[in-house]
């Protein structure tokens, strides 16, 4: 496996130096207090899964003696990158600061407990293909792949409940390091580009969900314009809002295996926890029309679960999480590393890092 380069380091000044010896500390801080949090809000939500789903055994498995240190060292390596990338300036500081009050995300945590009590039910009674109101009328426009609950979810992904439950859910899936892993897809594009704050620079986010990678892209290139696309109507509607503020990002419903956008449109194409979620033809399909839109030596970044052989230690947790989850696609998707897949869709040889339990792999567009 190649080892993707560090960007070069910019000149710095007295902020700089301030943020770059805090950088360590106020990481470690937030992210220990994230954990403990997302930690202790998944006690209640297994109850309910034990309760109404019939599981008794339902919550994080008990993991033997090496599986625990592979997986201690894994999130110190995380925390330890993602700390070294602000130091960098790769990405500011301020990525810290919490988009909802605490009453917000208290109110939010009380409806994800009342929602789980259906989608254990669902679990229980092995029914992944159910819609109701609004969102019937959009799973029947949409290709049949996308037409379920993933991960048992109410209304899968769409519904403006489901949008607003969503990253809550995954938070407390990844005890609070969800954030954290998606933001390493920012590092690829700053090597890339340099240090600029993407002014002339026009990227792409294949499945922009509810906007939360975005955001932090959003943060790191502030000058940069990019374009959301996303199948889901819901979930752009919630990006739309939560990204208001953000003047050069735009949104635009739909399918990433056929976008009509013109050929080379894009200096980057990136997407964050999609390929796990489709079927293998879907995948290369959406590869393809990636290396379409995507200008001659523009940059292509995926960040996605790991796969089999990318992390031997962690191999354990691949087979795990299907299991608990509405995931159809993932154990095809473990198995076939997207890596050639890329190749064979044209881009050139791929370079690929890991943090935690996301592969980042980054290619370019042969000139």
């Amino acid at each position: 496996m190649q080892t993707a380069t560090r960007p070069p380091t910019r000149p710095r000044g007295p902020l700089d130096a301030l943020t770059r010896r805090f950088a360590a500390p106020i990481t470690a801080g937030v992210t220990g207090a994230r954990s403990a949090l997302y930690m202790a809000e998944s006690i209640p939500l297994f109850a309910l899964q034990r309760l109404f789903g019939g599981e008794m055994n339902a919550g994080p498995p008990r993991l033997e003696k090496a599986q625990r240190e592979a997986v201690l060292g894994a999130l110190r390596s995380l925390g330890e990158q993602d700390a070294e990338n602000i130091a960098e300036g790769l990405y500011p500081l301020s990525i810290f600061l919490p988009e909802r009050t605490p009453l917000d995300h208290a109110t939010r945590y009380a409806r994800l407990l009342a929602d789980s009590i259906g989608a254990a039910t669902r679990k229980r009674q092995k029914r992944p293909r159910e819609f109701a109101g609004r969102a019937a009328d959009l799973a029947a426009e949409l290709p049949d792949y996308y037409r379920r609950n993933f991960h048992f979810q109410t209304d899968g992904y769409l519904s403006e409940t489901s949008a607003d439950l969503y990253e809550h859910q995954v938070e407390i899936l990844f005890r609070g390091v969800a954030d954290a892993m998606r933001r390493q897809v920012i590092p690829p594009l700053k090597a890339h580009f340099g240090d600029t704050d993407g002014r002339g620079l026009h990227f792409l986010e294949v499945a922009s969900g509810c906007g939360t990678a975005t955001r932090f892209v959003a943060m790191a290139f502030p000058e940069a314009r990019i374009t959301c696309v996303d199948l889901s109507h819901p979930y752009l509607r919630a990006a739309r809002r939560r990204l208001a503020r953000f003047e050069r990002v735009g949104f635009m419903q739909g399918d990433a295996t056929d976008l009509d956008l013109r050929d080379g449109r894009f200096d980057a194409v990136f997407s964050v926890f999609l390929f796990h979620e489709l079927p293998g033809g879907e995948r290369a399909r959406v590869l393809s029309e990636a290396a379409r839109v995507l200008r001659p030596g523009g940059l292509h970044v995926v960040a996605d679960s790991l796969q089999y052989g990318d992390v031997p230690d962690l191999d354990w947790a691949l087979d795990a999480f299907p299991e608990q989850f509405h995931e159809p696609f993932y154990r095809d998707y473990a198995r076939h590393p997207i890596e050639p897949m890329l190749e064979a869709a044209g881009f050139e040889t791929p370079t690929t890092d890991t943090a935690f339990l996301t592969k980042i792999v980054r290619t370019t567009r042969p000139d």
